[in-house]
């Protein structure tokens, strides 16, 4: 009789090419992202921005593999940028996170930001 491994390490790993979600409810923000959003001034974002991001925007891949930008021109060239986390997939009370938000070219450089 064969036994079965179901301690945590007896996983099987998939590799595959998976897109970020565009539900804005499938992300976390982080305490960075909503520092960003309470404080930016010039020019502010708000709520209908980040949806906006997410649903319309376009995704980007950085240099990161598990980081992606969605990209929005609409009174700004708005960036948001995400962290995909593999947990977030598998697991419903796993979210991805939301890192930061910013429109490209005001206030904020991209330095570090490489698409």
């Amino acid at each position: 009789m064969s036994k079965h491994d179901s301690s945590p390490e007896a996983v099987y790993k998939l590799s595959t090419s998976v897109s970020p979600p565009r539900e804005p409810s499938a992300y976390r923000i982080t305490d960075h992202f909503r520092y960003r959003m309470n404080h930016r001034q010039n020019p502010s974002v708000d709520g209908d921005i980040i949806r906006r991001c997410f649903e319309d925007g376009r995704i980007k891949n950085t240099a990161q593999a598990d980081r992606f930008i969605f990209e929005l021109d609409a009174d700004h060239r708005w960036w948001l940028i995400v962290e995909l986390r593999d947990e977030a997939f598998f697991q419903e009370s796993e979210k991805h996170r939301a890192l930061t938000v910013f429109a490209k070219g005001s206030d904020h450089d991209a330095e570090g930001w490489s698409v």
